[in-house]
């Protein structure tokens, strides 16, 4: 075509007039366009610094009328103190280390009242130190029992005289008993944690003896204590949680709850969750943000090699960038954790509009035309395809507008407006900056078939090429049918975190389950009769009620405490009270039992005592060695004798326990089981595994023939997975139909329609196929991907139809500047998506990995299915039209 031809075609439609008009004007008057930009964009930047607004409130993300959402509601109104909480998960060693750290902790907290608003700790205070033998299974009473009916002889003698002095002399009896070939019952626990304490204090580590652990001890490694934690959470703020979860971090370190002093404290539960969740996906964001800029500089330096094209497109997405912000606070008014990804996107779309420009513009330059001719037809030429790209661009965003997924309505709606916004740049800004810069120099055109080699394929094969694809596309169709949608929170969190390993811990532990369907029952005295119904479906394991907290079996337990009690009683209320051991008496019996100790005969095959024994004679002889050998004993003593009058204390009062009724339990407990109307709440646990969406969705399912209203989170799991791929399916069909529409209306030819659907198509089910291939699944972040697969992957079709209307050829479109504008639009916009890959929040990078598999099997269908379809065209035309007369003469 020559150049009289296509200026003979310029302007000939209203929009290519007014482009043509609009675009002269520009360039015309560049300083005064990009005079008027920089104001409009200082102006936004204000806007956008005094009124930006996060809202990380995650209930918002979705609609508040579905019925989960109202069983929710209810719940969290009749217990509001289960809402919203942290779980301090405090650890140690040593059981009473953990009780006593999590009593100063909950204490220190209850202090902070500018961010807590209240603290629940299980199984602590007053009543459950008084009724804690009660509340042992029957069988762990029964061993405690037992283990104090060993340490009887001990615990009496200290009593008489709490002293090191006392103590070694017990274990001097066990070491002659040993001696003597008889057994020393509870001598090897008792000898090695006074020797931990010796070996602590000789290595500058010094470790008091646990009496507790003595007393109710296990064989646990690591005892874990709890603390439930309200707090006060500010949903404008970035992230609302942070000052409540460094509050909480900070109080503990101030206590010295450090791994240093044998107590590990973390944090789990919704609060912190959702905490790590918004930290992962800002960072994630941001860093993605940046890596995408880079990589869309880097591309287009290698893709267009011209700097007024690089500098003119960033200026022009920095523009786009800032206007878009202010246009989100003024008609969103605020971002949501997923909206706040709209300016990764706009990186990866924005550029594209510029991108096509700049290289129509340097085919122009290359043809003859004027530096300024150039750019006015460059952008006239292209002003219809260009908005028509942003148009089903927009179709594909704010395809979740009308549904109930609102966090990405906001998505759409602030892209939507983006996009539009971009392509204005790309009509103002892009051409003003080009204005005042130099002109192009001359180089020789690229041809397109070089930039992509599989061009002659389609070129010369069109029928086999198109029966390939449609081989492949029913695979692919057939393997879509296998996607699942994981509609879990916790899969799209790092699995590394601390607020993720830590429940993951506890409830392998069964300390508590994150999975439990909660019901409640309209009265304390119906709930055991509902629990049994829940019982006996087949999903469920087991049912909590109420009168779970009240212990069980007590007429046995109480039995066993009472044994306790008798032979307890020298110990617990001893005659009289030695008085303190001078510092050459604590050091007599010391070397005492060290001499005694070493006259133990060695063998192989020696059992716990002896070896416990050894090991004590060892840590003493150190001792008795120093040159501060009295001032080590005295301290030893302090470790050894540390908490034994609380200890015997608190068995004293302990085994005085009498029977307990649900009215005497705690007030603070039992508003947690029973509201203010009387109905009693049930924790349903399930027998599944409920990582697995068949399970989850049977044990939902079973619980809700008994208790239709039931809540909690395997409930409002599958009501937000059910929600999510209803609004799918709505934006996948809004889409897909306005789409069409919008294509018929502009092409005005049906055949093209259908050109132009087929490789949106081909690509949606490819792209699905192969996240079937690598096992990923939906979830609530990446399923916005198909929809916007339905709204990009028309881009390029529609650029490479219209350029063949415009040439009549295809081997001149495969030729011109189109292919490879097409390839460098698509990496711009892989390099932007895929870089949402490197977030730490799961749900976001499968997003960005999705989004990039779908530009991978876009520029394949558009590059090679695309240009096999344009081929046959004609001759589907020629069908379709010889059918229509058909119809219509025998329609007269």
């Amino acid at each position: 075509m020559g150049q009289s031809q296509r200026h003979a075609s310029v302007g000939t439609s209203p929009d290519g007039r007014w482009l043509n008009r609009w675009v002269g004007f520009v360039a015309g008057h560049p300083l005064t366009v990009l005079l008027a930009t920089a104001a409009l964009t200082v102006a936004a930047i204000l806007h956008s610094a005094s009124a930006v607004r996060m809202n990380s409130d995650v209930s918002t993300l979705l609609s508040q009328d579905e019925p989960f959402r109202r069983d929710f509601r209810d719940y969290t109104t009749a217990f509001p103190e289960l809402a919203d909480t942290t779980l301090v998960v405090v650890s140690s060693a040593s059981l009473q280390r953990a009780s006593d750290a999590v009593q100063r902790l909950g204490e220190a907290l209850e202090r902070r009242t500018d961010l807590i608003a209240s603290v629940f700790a299980p199984g602590t205070g007053e009543f459950f130190r008084q009724h804690a033998l009660l509340y042992l299974e029957r069988k762990k009473l029964a061993a405690v029992v037992d283990r104090l009916a060993e340490a009887q002889p001990a615990l009496a003698a200290l009593a008489r005289d709490q002293s090191l002095r006392a103590l070694l002399r017990q274990l001097e009896m066990a070491t002659d008993n040993l001696q003597e070939g008889r057994d020393a019952p509870g001598s090897a626990r008792i000898a090695n944690q006074v020797a931990a304490a010796a070996e602590g204090l000789l290595s500058g580590e010094p470790q008091a003896i646990s009496w507790a652990d003595e007393f109710i001890g296990g064989d646990a490694t690591v005892y874990h204590r709890l603390l439930i934690v309200q707090g006060r959470s500010d949903f404008a703020q970035r992230i609302p949680s942070q000052q409540l979860v460094q509050g909480i971090r900070d109080t503990a370190a101030e206590l010295g709850l450090t791994p240093e002093n044998g107590v590990r404290v973390r944090l789990t539960g919704t609060v912190p969750l959702l905490h790590e969740e918004q930290e992962a996906v800002q960072v994630g964001l941001s860093l993605a943000a940046m890596i995408s800029v880079a990589l869309l500089a880097l591309l287009l330096y290698f893709g267009i090699r011209s700097v007024p094209i690089i500098v003119a497109t960033l200026v022009s997405l920095f523009v786009s960038l800032c206007w878009t912000t202010s246009f989100a606070m003024l008609t969103v008014g605020e971002f949501n954790m997923i909206s706040a990804a709209f300016a990764v996107l706009l990186i990866g779309l924005g550029g594209d509009f510029a991108v096509h420009v700049g290289l129509r513009y340097e085919d122009e330059f290359r043809a003859g035309d004027g530096a300024r001719a150039a750019l006015t037809r460059a952008v006239t030429v292209l002003g219809g395809a260009l908005s028509l790209c942003a148009l089903t661009s927009a179709i594909g965003f704010l395809s979740f507008v009308p549904t109930p997924y609102h966090a990405l309505g906001d998505l759409g709606i602030i892209s939507a407006g983006g996009v539009f916004i971009s392509l204005l740049a790309s009509f103002t800004v892009f051409p003003a900056i080009l204005a005042v810069m130099p002109e192009p120099k001359p180089r020789p055109a690229t041809p397109g078939v070089a930039v992509f080699v599989g061009y002659e394929l389609p070129n010369r094969y069109p029928r086999t090429v198109l029966a390939i694809s449609a081989v492949l596309g029913i695979s692919a169709a057939l393997a879509s049918t296998r996607i699942e949608f994981d509609f879990s929170n916790l899969s799209m969190r790092d699995p590394q975190s601390e607020s993720v390993t830590t429940l993951q811990e506890i409830q392998a532990e069964g300390i508590v389950t994150d999975y439990a369907a909660t019901v409640l029952a309209p009265d304390l005295a119906s709930s055991e009769e509902l629990a049994a119904r829940l019982a006996a479906l087949a999903p469920v394991a087991s049912v909590e009620t109420p009168m779970d907290f009240v212990p069980r079996e007590q007429a046995a337990k109480l039995e066993l405490i009472d044994d306790a009690a008798f032979f307890l009683e020298p110990a617990l209320n001893p005659p009289t009270e030695e008085p303190a051991p001078t510092a050459e008496e604590r050091m007599t019996a010391l070397l005492s039992l060290r001499d005694r100790i070493a006259e133990l005969p060695t063998g192989r095959g020696e059992d716990d005592s002896r070896l416990a024994m050894r090991r004590l004679g060892s840590a003493l002889d150190r001792i008795a060695i120093a040159p501060s050998a009295a001032a080590l004993a005295a301290q030893l003593e302090t470790l050894v004798i540390a908490d034994l009058p609380d200890r015997l204390d608190w068995l004293r009062e302990a085994l005085a326990t009498g029977p307990v009724g649900f009215e005497d339990l705690p007030r603070s407990l039992r508003s947690r089981l029973v509201d203010a109307r009387g109905r009693a709440r049930l924790s349903v646990l399930p027998r599944g595994d409920m990582s697995e969406v068949d399970d989850l969705r049977e044990f939902v399912a079973a619980v809700k023939t008994v208790a239709p209203h039931a809540t909690g989170r395997p409930p409002v799991e599958v009501g937000v997975g059910d929600l999510v791929v209803e609004s799918f399916r709505i934006a996948i069909f809004i889409s897909l139909v306005l789409i069409a529409v919008v294509m018929l209306l502009y092409l005005r030819d049906p055949v093209d329609v259908l050109v132009l659907l087929a490789p949106i198509l081909l690509g949606a089910l490819f792209t699905i196929a192969m996240a079937v291939l690598i096992d990923m699944p939906f979830n609530m972040s990446n399923v916005v991907a198909i929809p916007l697969v339905m709204g990009l992957g028309v881009d390029t079709a529609i650029h490479m139809v219209l350029r063949f209307r415009e040439s009549g050829s295809l081997a001149e479109t495969m030729a011109s500047s189109t292919p490879r504008a097409a390839i460098l639009s698509a990496l711009t916009t892989l390099a932007a998506f895929g870089s949402l890959s490197v977030s730490g929040h799961l749900g976001i990078r499968s997003l960005g990995l999705l989004l990039a598999i779908s530009v991978f099997c876009l520029i394949f269908t558009s590059l090679v299915i695309l240009p096999a379809t344009i081929i046959l065209r004609r001759p589907v035309r020629r069908w379709i039209y010889k059918h229509e007369a058909a119809a219509l003469r025998g329609g007269r």
